[in-house]
């Protein structure tokens, strides 16, 4: 966890790529959000709220480990994007649906099972776009 001479080295279990579609950003996930990752994921979904895109998809498709720390995060990020930016998670795995599910944040949040059907999708409060 610490590189030369005892700083902190960037979180290795996780890539992150950022994409602009017109208003809608998509960040995309690869690898394990957790402990040691959730902090850097953190840090760029507030980037990214500050340039007030009207939807932001979180992309976890390629996630292949999810805990509690990175399901603190995106209810953050739910939180701070209130009814400026439309939050939408993509879900497509057991390993990112299944604790979704079990702390019933698919109540809370908006789910999409494909990145196209999260960015293609009409802006709705309420809907619930998909659950297995």
């Amino acid at each position: 966890m610490f590189g030369r001479h005892g700083t902190p080295s960037p979180p290795s279990g996780l890539k992150l790529s950022e994409e602009l579609i017109g208003r809608t950003a998509i960040l995309a996930l690869d690898g394990e959000f957790d402990l040691y990752t959730a902090p850097e994921v953190g840090r760029v979904l507030d980037l990214i709220l500050r340039r007030a895109p009207r939807r932001l998809v979180v992309d976890l498709s390629q996630v292949c480990f999810l805990n509690s720390a990175g399901l603190e995060v995106l209810l953050a990020c739910h939180r701070r994007a209130g009814a400026q930016t439309d939050l939408r998670i993509v879900a497509t795995t057991r390993s990112t649906w299944r604790p979704l599910q079990i702390v019933r944040l698919h109540e809370i949040l908006v789910i999409h099972s494909s990145r196209a059907a999260a960015v293609a999708a009409p802006v709705s409060g309420e809907q619930r776009a998909w659950s297995p």
